[in-house]
């Protein structure tokens, strides 16, 4: 009898078996079957969401890998235009292969962009441990053009505050010891008054940066000043074939614009001699004088130290890579750092424009610019102006004179 209704029961199908049921029962096993199906619909749904996210990390880890792997890659391409089979190491000026300019380069799934900076084109705040301040009095007092009246004149050029202890903080900061080069410096007795406390490295330092860490300079200065400096491994020259107009000024010893246009106009040269050569047809004070006003040991026709600045975008993944490059006795440059920055998503790069300038520009200006800059579509004129400054950067290459980079 039992088997009998057994089979009856399994011979039925699901709607008949909630019709035979009673109004009650059939209620309650239609909503458990809601519920199950409910509980399976979430479950599945879960499983594809977490598949999804897991795919998608996955992808842009591969893409991030990927994309230091072209970074090196394109890292190993400069090193071998630097190189003595490319490049002549004797010279070096903007119409050699590392500064020609180079469209930008697709890729597989996505782009990549960058230039060579000569970092010998600026003012090598390292160079400034090597002084003492018996040197230091004696340049000021000679006719001689050196690193620290160059560095006073870039300051007065950006109209800045100078005195006598812009330098001097500098070398203290630098020099080996807690002495002060002279009472214009300062040392680790001065920065512990600063709050939060600062402790002066008494080393060569491996970040520009660090100069706003120094008494007298301000974050806002340094920011300024970070196109036209570096902070490199031991004293350089200046390379007056690649130094752009503002440290030609600089160098320029009261003749001002005549100075730099006579540089430009003239260069590349091959020799310091060539230089001089140039300078005395202008002055007509003989080579011998000129080469004491503009010593070897402030300036040169080549560099050992070049910087690539890579941006490589590969699907999602974005990467900002600068290298720094020393040549020196090598024949091929050798990497001496690197920093790799990931760009988040959604940060949009724009060109540089005339946004980038707001802190060099008085505050009557501002508005006015920014309605420009609107008008122009570069920001939603709904966008607020935090919110545009948020979600844009400046290309890498766009951050130095365009005198100062070779694009690739």
């Amino acid at each position: 009898m039992n088997n009998r209704y057994s089979v009856a029961i399994a011979s039925k199908t699901p709607t008949q078996l909630l019709s035979s049921l009673p109004q009650r029962q059939r209620g309650v096993a239609l909503l458990a079957t809601l519920i199950l199906v409910l509980a399976v619909t979430l479950i599945l749904g879960n499983i594809f969401y977490r598949h999804q996210i897991d795919v998608s990390q996955a992808t842009g880890s591969l893409h991030g890998d990927q994309a230091v792997l072209l970074a090196i890659s394109a890292e190993s391409w400069a090193r071998d235009l630097l190189s003595a089979d490319n490049d002549d190491p004797k010279v070096d000026h903007f119409g050699e292969d590392w500064a020609q300019a180079i469209p930008l380069l697709p890729v597989d799934g996505g782009t990549l962009v960058g230039c060579l900076i000569d970092l010998q084109s600026r003012i090598n705040i390292n160079t400034f441990a090597s002084y003492t301040d018996s040197a230091l009095t004696a340049e000021r007092e000679s006719s001689a053009v050196g690193l620290a009246k160059v560095w006073e004149s870039l300051l007065t050029d950006m109209d800045y505050l100078v005195d006598q202890s812009r330098v001097p903080v500098i070398i203290d900061w630098l020099d080996i010891g807690d002495g002060l080069i002279n009472p214009a410096g300062a040392e680790q007795t001065d920065y512990s008054n600063y709050s939060p406390q600062r402790f002066p490295a008494n080393n060569l330092i491996a970040d520009p940066a660090e100069l706003a860490a120094m008494a007298g300079y301000s974050l806002a200065e340094v920011q300024r000043l970070l196109p036209w400096i570096t902070a490199l491994p031991h004293s350089t020259t200046i390379n007056i074939n690649t130094a752009p107009a503002p440290i030609l000024m600089a160098l320029s010893d009261g003749m001002g614009s005549d100075f730099v246009d006579l540089v430009v106009d003239n260069r590349p040269f091959s020799t310091l001699q060539e230089f001089y050569q140039a300078l005395d047809i202008r002055l007509m004070v003989g080579e011998g004088p000129l080469a004491l006003r503009w010593p070897s040991k402030l300036i040169d026709v080549k560099s050992d130290f070049f910087q690539l600045n890579l941006e490589v975008t590969l699907g999602q993944s974005k990467l900002e890579v600068k290298s720094i490059m020393q040549r020196g006795s090598l024949s091929r440059p050798a990497v001496i750092r690197r920093e790799i920055t990931v760009v988040p998503a959604g940060v949009t790069t724009v060109p540089f424009g005339p946004r980038d300038l707001d802190n060099d520009l008085g505050a009557d200006n501002r508005d006015e610019l920014d309605s420009s800059n609107r008008d122009a579509g570069r920001f939603d004129a709904d966008e607020s102006s935090e919110a545009g400054d948020a979600y844009y950067l400046r290309p890498l290459c766009d951050i130095t004179d365009n005198n100062t980079a070779g694009n690739f």
